[in-house]
């Protein structure tokens, strides 16, 4: 789930985010939090939706890496995280959380980096709840980061597609006089 203050749009944001295990391909459909929160209540007050299981997902399937150069493109930074093997991973982690008393990266977090996000055709979704549109990361990613941007680039808009388009087709030249 994405959000004010979630864990996975600023997870990528952060400057701590410099190691993964899978080369950032771990597969998921990235929800928006207020949304899923509707859809809870929705379920706490029809009792039609008694002993029934929904799956709440976002409209658009990204890779991590795909979520991770949206997150930078934000926040107008480049880093390239790097890729460390499952084997080495999950006991560095294990022992770090013991060597230090601040949450770090745990083991399972790792070994949830190698599984994708499978969804049920049968199952119940938002549709089914009468939520018919669901937020777009791409849509809210501007307002939920901005606070990660250097302090030349914060009052920047967000770039529009034309826009990033048109920027690479110019050369950027200063002149001193």
């Amino acid at each position: 789930m994405f959000g004010f203050e979630d864990n996975l749009l600023h997870k990528l944001a952060r400057f701590t985010h410099v190691f993964t295990a899978n080369s950032m391909q771990e597969r998921f459909w990235p929800v928006h939090a207020p949304q899923v929160g509707h859809a809870l209540e929705l379920m706490l007050h029809d009792e039609s939706t008694v002993g029934q299981t929904f799956e709440l997902y976002g409209p658009t399937n990204y890779s991590m890496a795909e979520l991770s150069e949206l997150v930078e493109r934000e926040i107008v930074k480049n880093r390239t995280p790097l890729n460390i093997p499952k084997f080495i991973a999950k006991p560095a982690a294990y022992y770090l959380n013991k060597a230090i008393w601040w949450p770090t990266v745990s083991a399972d977090e790792i070994e949830r980096e190698f599984h994708d996000q499978v969804i049920d055709p049968t199952a119940k979704t938002f549709k089914d709840l009468g939520i018919e549109k669901t937020p777009e990361v791409t849509d809210l990613i501007f307002e939920y980061l901005k606070g990660y941007r250097k302090s030349a680039y914060y009052d920047l808009p967000p770039m529009t597609e034309k826009e990033r388009r048109e920027e690479k087709k110019y050369l950027h030249v200063l002149d001193d006089q």
